[in-house]
């Protein structure tokens, strides 16, 4: 299996009004299955995968009752895996990790468990997400996956150093500083 493999689903309009309209578990989800042991063999056992599945899912709604429907919904996500080759991963889980919107929400203060924040749709990606200074109030910034320039843990590192040099400027203070490699801690 590649390093990188997506699945779309059937019927993609329907599958994303599940997410973003009715907050049901689609039965044919969309879904991205990241095997990194293929560009790194170190991080999995000699003849293993370290697999990675993201099913994009609704935030926390009244719908769902992870507690009640997450084993399915995993079961039925790995039914679809066999539609990408993964015909017997299954049988093949040594060990395996699982995170709901709702663990998202309790675990970690995410919101809603709505990693992709504000809504994961063209009306909210790229440029079209809100900007990093807030308009509608002096003094206030913003910061994370709901902002300039979107989600994932790398660009949100990049939306904490725009903000944080909007900020400095705005006090009137240099932030070359924040991509200095060179700075002292006390610097950065």
């Amino acid at each position: 299996m590649p390093h990188h493999n997506i699945h779309i689903s059937r019927d993609y309009e329907q599958n994303l009004n599940e997410i973003e309209t009715t907050h049901r578990l689609s039965s044919d989800p969309s879904f991205y299955v990241q095997n990194a042991s293929v560009t790194d063999p170190s991080l999995s056992p000699p003849g293993c995968s370290t697999l990675y599945v993201l099913v994009p899912v609704t935030h926390q709604h009244d719908n769902v009752d992870w507690a009640a429907e997450g084993d399915a919904f995993r079961d039925r996500t790995l039914d679809c895996m066999s539609q990408i080759g993964c015909d017997d991963v299954r049988d093949r889980i040594r060990f395996e990790h699982r995170i709901t919107p709702d663990d998202w929400q309790q675990r970690y203060g995410v919101y809603r468990g709505a990693t992709f924040n504000l809504a994961h749709n063209l009306g909210q990606m790229l440029h079209r997400r809100p900007g990093n200074r807030f308009e509608e109030l002096e003094g206030v910034y913003l910061v994370g996956g709901g902002t300039h320039p979107g989600s994932g843990l790398p660009v949100i590192y990049e939306s904490s150093r725009i903000t944080s040099r909007l900020l400095l400027n705005d006090l009137g203070v240099d932030a070359a500083f924040i991509d200095n490699h060179e700075a002292t801690p006390l610097q950065r």
